[in-house]
C-alpha cells in the first residue's frame, strides 16, 4: 500500500472517530466570548454543570411540559445596540458563556419558533431557560 492510500485511510478513520466524539468541548472561543456547549447524556451534563462556575451566563434549552432537553437551537446574543456578539448555529441543550459585563438580548430559535429574553450579565452568574411547549410548534 502506498503512502497516499495510507494517508487517505487514516484521514477517514480519524474523521469518523471525530464524529463520534461528545459534543462537550473544552472551553472554546468566539471572538472575546469563551463558551462550552453540549449536554447530551449524563456525562456531558455533569461536565457542563461543573464548569458553569467559570461562566457568567448559563443557558438551558428544553421542550414540552416534561422539560426534555433539546439541541439544534440557533442561538444569538446581541448587545443593547443590536450588534451580535455571539452566535451558535446549533446550541444546546446546555450552553455556558463568558461575556463582558453588560446588558444583552438572547435569541433562541428551535423548530422555527423564536424566543427572546433580556439578561444582565456581570460578576454574578445569570441563568436563562428557554422552553418550547408543543403548542409553540
Amino acid at each position: 500500500m502506498d503512502i497516499n492510500k495510507i494517508t487517505a485511510i487514516s484521514a477517514i478513520v480519524f474523521g469518523l472517530a471525530g464524529l463520534a466524539a461528545p459534543l462537550t468541548q473544552a472551553q472554546e472561543m468566539q471572538g472575546s466570548v469563551a463558551y462550552m456547549n453540549g449536554g447530551i447524556g449524563a456525562g456531558e451534563q455533569h461536565k457542563l454543570r461543573e464548569a458553569a462556575k467559570d461562566y457568567n451566563l448559563r443557558l438551558l434549552f428544553s421542550e414540552a411540559k416534561d422539560g426534555a432537553f433539546v439541541s439544534n437551537v440557533k442561538l444569538t446574543v446581541s448587545d443593547l445596540h443590536g450588534k451580535s456578539v455571539f452566535t451558535l448555529p446549533s446550541a444546546g441543550p446546555m450552553t455556558n458563556l463568558k461575556l463582558p459585563s453588560g446588558e444583552y438580548e438572547v435569541t433562541a430559535i428551535y423548530n422555527g419558533v423564536k424566543k427572546t429574553s433580556k439578561v444582565s450579565v456581570g460578576e454574578k452568574p445569570a441563568s436563562l431557560s428557554f422552553n418550547w411547549a408543543h403548542q409553540d410548534n
